[in-house]
């Protein structure tokens, strides 16, 4: 038996359509958590963060449970 074989592996998630699943998530409810975004898209809740952070037209304005996403347009 090999138990090197990982275990969780995410779906089959686009790269280039996660982006698109992020914003659409945020346009839905703009207070969602990264958690909450990473268990829909079934990824790491450090893979969203990764993928909001090479997004320039995602912020988040606030800190923590009082705070809320805001989309840019694209320039």
């Amino acid at each position: 038996m090999n138990y090197n074989v990982p275990r969780n592996v995410p779906q089959n998630v686009s790269q280039d359509n996660m982006e698109d699943q992020i914003i659409s998530l945020i346009q839905k409810n703009n207070k969602i958590s990264t958690e909450k975004m990473a268990m829909i898209l079934g990824v790491s809740s450090k893979t969203v963060k990764r993928r909001i952070k090479e997004m320039e037209r995602v912020n988040y304005i606030g800190r923590g449970s009082n705070g809320h996403w805001e989309i840019s347009e694209e320039g």
